[in-house]
């Protein structure tokens, strides 16, 4: 092999690694997004859970941000003193983009709901968690479909 030979198969591994490691960092950006939606899907069907075995109300408040939360009772002035169970954005990079305008909550009775939504985003693009009126929670991809997570219709 002549050198300029050498060089171009370097120069083609050297472009097969970077690619490799973009590909690499944006699949582990999207497993982190697609983490916190789980855990705060699961947050959240705690709520609905206690709501409906003690047939009481839990209206959810939420607190937009990189250090966003969402938690039931009181809404608190920032997340650090929210008092309680509350659900907080633990992985970095990843925000509490937007929560519903309108209260949205739980009611014990029948398992009923007010129905609204939660973004979560970070650079893989950004997750809807959507609370239907029949108390149902759905996940799904504003941007793009996203390992197991389809797009919003």
């Amino acid at each position: 092999m002549s050198l300029i030979e050498m060089m171009v198969v370097v120069a083609l591994i050297a472009m097969c690694t970077l690619w490799g490691i973009h590909s690499w960092r944006n699949y582990q950006q999207a497993l982190k997004l697609e983490q916190s939606a789980q855990q705060l899907r699961l947050y959240l069907s705690g709520v609905q859970a206690e709501a409906n075995n003690y047939n009481r109300s839990a209206v959810l408040w939420g607190i937009a941000g990189a250090d966003g939360c969402v938690g039931t009772g009181t809404r608190p002035s920032d997340c650090h003193h929210a008092a309680g169970k509350i659900f907080a954005t633990s992985e970095s990079g990843v925000e509490l983009l937007a929560v519903s305008e309108k209260i949205m909550g739980f009611y014990g009775l029948r398992n009923a709901a007010l129905a609204g939504h939660i973004t979560l985003k970070n650079s893989a693009g950004s997750v809807r968690i959507v609370l239907s009126v029949r108390g149902r929670l759905r996940t799904c991809s504003e941007t793009q479909p996203l390992l197991g997570i389809g797009l919003c219709q």
